[in-house]
């Protein structure tokens, strides 16, 4: 497993901590322990993986859908999902991240917005 700074990850006891660097060449990981930082890193979810430059974006684009109405808030961001695919001039991994915190959203609500189909064609198959 590949880890970058500002990665969230559980340690054995199962608390959290924060990747603060990454020194390949000495094998070591530096963690901060504080979980007020790995609370503001994981406010929208976890985004692990992403560079600082994708998590910007990220961040940047769910803070502009963010409303007190969260069907609102679900339909914008589907809104803005559609729009970033119809560009193809977004990072392909933001955009999926963006559709997996569409996701947890829709289920979290219970609310689908109702233009919202799925691409039968690009369904995993299990």
């Amino acid at each position: 497993m590949r880890i970058t700074n500002g990665d969230v990850v559980f340690l054995r006891n199962g608390s959290p901590a924060l990747v603060k660097e990454v020194n390949r060449e000495a094998g070591k990981v530096l963690l901060d322990y504080d979980l007020k930082d790995v609370q503001k890193m994981t406010e929208h979810g976890l985004k692990n993986h992403l560079s600082e430059n994708q998590r910007a974006s990220y961040n940047v684009t769910l803070r502009e859908v963010e409303s007190s109405d969260k069907h609102e808030e679900i339909q914008d961001l589907h809104e803005v999902i559609q729009n970033l695919r119809a560009n193809r001039r977004t990072d392909p991994k933001v955009l999926h991240y963006l559709e997996n915190e569409l996701m947890h959203r829709m289920h979290r609500e219970n609310y689908t917005p109702p233009n919202f189909e799925v691409d039968m064609d690009n369904l995993p198959q299990y």
